[in-house]
């Protein structure tokens, strides 16, 4: 009663044959993208302006000086300007995973490289040492400030952790969304020659092209706005 479907044209299958793995790439690509998975692998440096707004923040709160320690025991800030740089062995002890936290005395400053008399704990997140902060005066009176201190500076990471991983995941959605848009303008170009092949017969496929092309003109557009704006908001 029917007739036999007969093989697709050259024509179609052209046009629609990337079709499939096209939005299976694009699919998974988003789903990476919106997980997070890439940004949350990287492991978290303290930055230097960090390092000094802690610092100046102490400072003012309490009137005691601080110093922030990284890897190797090197003081990335300090109020005292003259000690970043240098190697504080008490900070150098706790990067290493040798101790958590080390109270200076006043003797033990004699011995122990570029130290004060102070307290020094930990900065921990996800069990990576992300530095140390160490409050300069008598370790007794100083311990509860820089454990207060601790508590905030891990707060401050947290959140600054958060707003970079926020950034990544709109910045590799443009990304993704400006390589779909590109992809779009290709195939759209391919539908042109086939539907000019085809004549009358490709007719409706110049629509759907047309169509085609001029979203992906409306996509660059916006990522476009967006960079206006960003550039804009950074200014």
């Amino acid at each position: 009663m029917f007739a036999t479907p007969g093989p697709p044209s050259q024509g179609l299958g052209l046009l629609y044959t990337p079709s499939r793995p096209f939005i299976d790439e694009i699919s998974n690509a988003l789903h990476t993208v919106i997980s997070g998975e890439d940004t949350l692998k990287s492991a978290y440096t303290i930055k230097p302006e960090l390092a000094r707004k802690i610092v100046s923040d102490i400072k003012t709160v309490s009137g005691a000086d601080a110093n922030v320690i990284i890897q190797d025991g090197v003081i990335l800030a300090s109020y005292d300007h003259a000690r970043i740089g240098t190697i504080h062995e008490g900070g150098r002890r706790i990067m290493n995973g040798e101790v958590d936290e080390i109270a200076i005395t006043p003797e033990m400053a004699t011995t122990m490289k570029g130290t004060r008399p102070g307290y020094n704990g930990v900065i921990k997140l996800n069990g990576q040492r992300i530095a140390v902060i160490g409050i300069a005066g008598d370790p007794q009176i100083v311990k509860p400030l820089q454990k207060m201190a601790e508590i905030a500076v891990k707060e401050e990471i947290q959140r600054e952790i958060e707003t970079e991983r926020e950034r990544q995941i709109v910045r590799d959605m443009e990304n993704q969304i400006i390589d779909i848009a590109e992809r779009m303008k290709v195939l759209s170009l391919n539908g042109s020659i086939q539907a000019a092949k085809l004549g009358d017969k490709g007719r409706s496929f110049k629509i759907v092209v047309a169509e085609m092309r001029k979203l992906a003109e409306q996509i660059n557009e916006i990522i476009a706005g967006i960079d206006r704006n960003r550039a804009h908001q950074s200014d």
